[in-house]
């Protein structure tokens, strides 16, 4: 019993301790809290002064924005005013530059008369001059205006005289040109005769060279003949992209060699004779660095041909060489088969 009482008195003034430390401890943290609630009542009010001061410039601001605007309004108002013055001030400029031209042109005009009009005072002052002097000597006067009158007349007759004279040079220079129109057409029609004969003195041996030709070409679709040209598809000679010509188109242009020959042998010396070779492409653009276009490709081609009829017999100066590449077609590239046939060599016995 003693030891229980013992125990009961030792604990609790501990406890008293420990219940005072934390009503100290309480009262320290609402103290500290009141503290930081005035300190922040304090700066939130600090803050709302702050914002309401803000607020009322963004308000002065907003005011001033819209004032600015309006005056912006008012001035863009007055540049349109003002451009529009501007362009009806240039073409016031315009039309017053013009009127100041032809003022000018005018004003040049009036010169120009009015000098002429001085000239004629002067003169109207010297004949008034010689008028007075006329009334005080008539006599002499009449005497005077009689030779002057007989003057007159005769330069008069002279001058038609004169007249007459230039118009008969007229007729005869009338005559003369005439004359030269005739010749000139005549001229015109000789040398119409001469070409035509010219012309024909080659028809003959063309015909036969075509004709021989039709003979050896037979039912070939590669070799045609349009006109005065005979036309020989490339296929025929060269391979896509190359000037190499083929065992098949050597022959061909052996043969066709062996008849310019036998024909163009048979021409007059004084007829001037030549062949004209002609390379042509379709419109399909080749780039290699042997043929950078089709210009390389289809000249290389007719040199080519040139050079086995040249190997073959037929004069190298009797020989002319063109390569027109996809210029010159005979059918439009619209199509594979089009392009085919404009792929050619073509042969032409002409003059130079």
């Amino acid at each position: 019993m003693r030891r229980k009482k013992i125990g009961l008195i030792n604990i609790w003034p501990g406890f008293v301790d420990a219940i005072s430390t934390l009503l100290l401890v309480f009262v320290f943290l609402l103290v500290v809290l009141m503290i930081s609630e005035n300190f922040l009542t304090q700066s939130l009010t600090g803050k709302n002064t702050a914002l309401d001061n803000l607020r009322i410039k963004l308000k002065s601001l907003e005011l001033n924005i819209k004032d600015s605007s309006e005056k912006n309004k008012n001035l863009s108002s007055l540049l349109l005013q003002l451009n529009e013055e501007l362009e009806k001030l240039k073409i016031n400029k315009m039309d017053l530059e013009k009127n100041l031209e032809t003022e000018n042109i005018q004003n040049k005009n009036l010169k120009l008369n009015i000098s002429e009009l001085e000239n004629k005072v002067i003169t109207l002052v010297d004949q008034l001059g010689i008028e007075k002097l006329k009334t005080t000597k008539q006599q002499s006067i009449n005497s005077d205006l009689n030779f002057t009158i007989e003057d007159l007349n005769n330069n008069i007759i002279s001058l038609n005289d004169e007249l007459l004279k230039v118009q008969a040079m007229l007729k005869k220079s009338n005559k003369n040109i005439e004359a030269k129109d005739l010749e000139i057409t005549n001229l015109g029609e000789k040398l119409n005769l001469a070409l035509k004969e010219k012309v024909g003195e080659l028809q003959e041996f063309r015909s036969e060279f075509f004709g021989k030709l039709k003979k050896i070409i037979g039912e070939e679709k590669e070799i045609n003949i349009v006109g005065d040209r005979f036309v020989l598809q490339s296929e025929i000679f060269f391979k896509s992209g190359s000037a190499k010509i083929g065992n098949k188109g050597i022959e061909k242009v052996e043969e066709i060699t062996e008849i310019l020959i036998s024909i163009t042998n048979k021409i007059p010396k004084n007829i001037n004779w030549l062949i004209q070779v002609e390379g042509h492409t379709d419109n399909i653009p080749i780039a290699t660095k042997e043929f950078p276009s089709n210009w390389e490709l289809s000249t290389a081609r007719a040199i080519a041909v040139a050079k086995i009829m040249m190997k073959n017999g037929l004069p190298s100066n009797k020989i002319n060489v063109a390569g027109y590449g996809e210029y010159k077609p005979l059918l439009e590239n619209n199509n594979s088969s089009n392009r085919e046939k404009n792929r050619r060599i073509e042969l032409k016995l002409t003059q130079p």
